[in-house]
């Protein structure tokens, strides 16, 4: 089926909700606009991901996405929530990083309205895409975008094959900031952390806020507790709650990693930071056969006097 079927099957079918539209987006991309009283946002069919999230009541927008990003199917997008599932990071059998939810188109499964006037999207990725995995067979995937004063996004694994399975996964979200130099991360402080650029080698608890002014790339551990993304130039927070995780991934190339990607602008990593709600290293989940799970991050923008 073609883009402008695709998108002319979905107006139809969701006429009644004059918030929601659709569109061609980059590449000829399938797009999701929402427009309701509180916010403004754009979901990407390709990647199952929500690309932008601006508050109505708030100047500055709450995600990045990269103006070179790739708008492609086998290929990731590098901006909004990147859904990285069924495995985060490097496959061991050289299957490429991050899975293949993010690089494949998804199919709209619902559109709702609540009684506060929030907008519930549901996305999932068609059994199809699973077909050059044996192992992944009989794995649903699912995603529950909500948009309003907040955003929550939840990935939902449902294991409807015979056998347990083990999963690692991210929402990778790239939030963006006036300056990575002058933001602050806090939560983490009492968090040990696999340190990527020193070979995962664990690191100490830093006992103090997180700030970018190298490459950055931690796994954190043992997460219980919100994390908050400080930017006092914007005078604003975002805080990070998260349900059926307990690990976190921080986030930023720096200089000599963002010249060396082509999908990503060689000065963009000051005008981002990813904060990643994840099943990652020892917080990787086996799901048994019948079970679900559900990863869930509610991001909560907030302007600070």
């Amino acid at each position: 089926m073609s883009t402008a079927q695709v998108l002319s099957e979905l107006q139809d079918q969701y006429a009644s909700f004059p918030e929601v539209s659709f569109f061609e987006g980059k590449g000829g991309v399938p797009f999701i606009r929402v427009s309701n009283r509180f916010c403004d946002a754009e979901i990407s069919l390709l990647g199952g991901q929500i690309l932008s999230f601006n508050r109505k009541d708030q100047p500055q927008p709450v995600l990045f996405c990269s103006d070179a990003a790739y708008f492609e199917l086998g290929k990731g997008i590098k901006g909004g929530a990147p859904v990285c599932w069924p495995w985060f990071g490097d496959h061991p059998d050289g299957f490429g990083a991050h899975g293949f939810a993010r690089s494949n188109l998804w199919s709209v499964d619902s559109i709702e309205r609540d009684d506060c006037e929030v907008i519930e999207l549901v996305l999932s990725l068609p059994a199809e895409a699973l077909t050059q995995y044996p192992e992944w067979q009989g794995i649903r995937l699912s995603t529950k975008i909500r948009v309003g004063k907040w955003l929550t996004i939840a990935l939902i694994t449902e294991n409807g094959s015979d056998k347990a399975v083990s999963l690692s996964q991210a929402l990778h979200t790239y939030f963006q900031v006036s300056d990575c130099r002058t933001i602050s991360i806090e939560g983490l402080e009492n968090n040990t952390y696999l340190d990527k650029p020193s070979n995962f080698q664990r690191q100490a608890a830093a006992g103090k806020a997180i700030t970018v002014n190298a490459e950055v790339d931690r796994i954190y551990e043992d997460v219980q507790s919100p994390i908050t993304l400080l930017d006092p130039a914007w005078n604003r927070s975002i805080t990070l709650t998260s349900e059926g995780s307990a690990s976190a991934v921080v986030w930023n190339p720096w200089v000599e990693k963002s010249k060396a990607m082509n999908d990503f602008g060689d000065n963009e990593y000051t005008q981002m930071v990813c904060i990643e709600t994840t099943n990652a290293a020892s917080d990787a989940r086996v799901i048994e056969s019948g079970q679900t799970h559900t990863m869930q991050v509610k991001i909560h923008p907030k302007a600070v006097d």
